[in-house]
């Protein structure tokens, strides 16, 4: 294997595809913000937010199918993947079932309108509600195709697959602001049947070329089930502590200040985002990568390669600082609107970006050999502290939607601080071992 090679195809291939996936959601962002004005913007932003939860909780197979289907097929022992990935499939069907009634009777017992801080018709909500739940359940089960692309060393795929919803989106936002009235429920309709047929298209394509590892229902093992939970458990406790920490705040928000004030949040925030999903683009390689040289005790190409992307965080830090000091004015231009943003939020979301992108060098890492009980406890701590000191920043200091991120950059500190340490202390001690 060419790891040098596949790193330069992936990395360049998905950064192109990112950086006109990112350019079509700047434009249409703007486009959607006219179709449904601040308020229901921000309301369908909290919806969409509280909805996409369900991608959280997998029960972590799809990072413990990554893993695992990227050393099966590294060992290019091909029933081993079959296994994993009818095994998968079966899984995700239950839970997407069980999920999917706990979502009903979420949305029937709650007051939507109280929860949402909106005057919008409990009815309108309820539908706009029901209705994005089906389409992202069944999304969900179809979103599996990424795993395969991932441990198949494909991640330009993924994002290629993104690009084409984001060019179905820009579309679609323009045939709803030109042809349509005013509703969530159409929104929700369109974005959500987008996402099922990407993931339609690019799961058939997958098995099209791979019909050695096609899953069929024969192939479920209940003895592969505790293989893949053995190590996703781990990874679905993560998820369900990154719920708390990264997919609350647009409720609190809204909760707190109301609608509009998710609005402005949000679209700092998606500014931002460009510099999240650049540093994700550049590092989901690696998973597979890390995985294959753990495995074939090639520890100094992982310890050359994680100070490399050290260098490159240098760099980063210079551009996320530039980031901040243009911000305002990139917002008054793409938005093409003004908005009351404190630069206390663009602050406290500098620091928040800075912190994630160097995690998530060590976390890959550590992700792709299985080693996640410390992560595991260190967001437990996260997302222990994540709602109350953001509640407290909002209330006590009168910070605002600031007070939310700040709380957010207070639950993640830890895990930018002392999983370097454990990443060096693994390679140390596997070294040792080898030698």
């Amino acid at each position: 294997m060419n790891r040098k090679k596949i790193i330069f195809k992936n990395v360049s291939l998905g950064v192109f595809y990112k950086i006109l996936s990112m350019a079509i959601v700047f434009t249409t962002i703007p486009l959607l913000l006219n179709y449904l004005e601040k308020e229901q913007y921000g309301i369908w932003v909290t919806i969409f937010s509280l909805v996409n939860i369900v991608f959280f909780v997998d029960a972590g197979i799809g990072n413990g199918l990554k893993t695992k289907l990227s050393a099966a097929l590294s060992l290019q022992d091909f029933k081993l993947a079959k296994t994993y990935i009818s095994t998968a499939y079966i899984s995700i069907s239950l839970i997407s079932f069980v999920v999917f009634c706990f979502g009903v009777a979420f949305i029937f017992l709650m007051n939507l309108q109280d929860l949402f801080n909106t005057n919008l018709p409990e009815n309108e909500l309820i539908t706009v509600l029901f209705t994005t739940l089906f389409l992202v359940i069944t999304s969900f089960v179809l979103n599996l195709y990424k795993s395969f692309y991932y441990a198949n060393q494909q991640t330009a795929k993924v994002e290629l697959a993104l690009l084409i919803y984001q060019i179905s989106a820009l579309i679609s936002t323009m045939i709803l602001l030109h042809f349509f009235p005013r509703k969530l429920l159409y929104v929700a309709l369109f974005y959500g049947s987008l996402n099922i047929l990407v993931g339609l298209i690019f799961t058939f394509l997958f098995f099209k070329k791979n019909q050695h590892i096609k899953p069929s229902i024969a192939s479920f093992s209940k003895e592969r089930v505790k293989d893949l939970m053995g190590l996703s458990l781990a990874f679905f406790g993560i998820q369900l502590c990154m719920i708390v920490i990264f997919t609350t705040d647009n409720l609190i928000i809204s909760k707190l200040l109301g609608p509009s004030e998710v609005t402005n949040y949000d679209i700092v925030y998606k500014l931002f985002q460009v510099a999240i999903t650049i540093s994700v683009i550049a590092q989901d390689p690696f998973w597979a990568l890390y995985t294959d040289a753990f495995q074939k005790k090639d520890f100094t190409w992982i310890k050359k390669t994680i100070i490399r992307l050290n260098k490159l965080f240098v760099v980063f830090i210079f551009i996320i600082i530039g980031l901040f000091f243009a911000s305002k004015p990139l917002i008054k231009i793409w938005i093409q609107r003004d908005l009351l943003i404190p630069t206390s939020l663009i602050l406290f979301m500098t620091i928040f970006v800075l912190i994630r992108v160097y995690g998530t060098i060590y976390m890959t890492f550590l992700n792709s050999i299985g080693k996640v009980k410390l992560q595991f406890w260190l967001y437990v701590f996260g997302a222990m502290v994540n709602i109350p000191l953001s509640i407290y920043f909002v209330k006590t200091f009168d910070l605002g939607s600031s007070g939310v991120i700040l709380g957010t950059v207070f639950s993640i500190l830890s895990l930018s601080l002392i999983l370097p340490i454990q990443t060096f202390r693994i390679l140390k001690k596997s070294e040792t071992k080898a030698v």
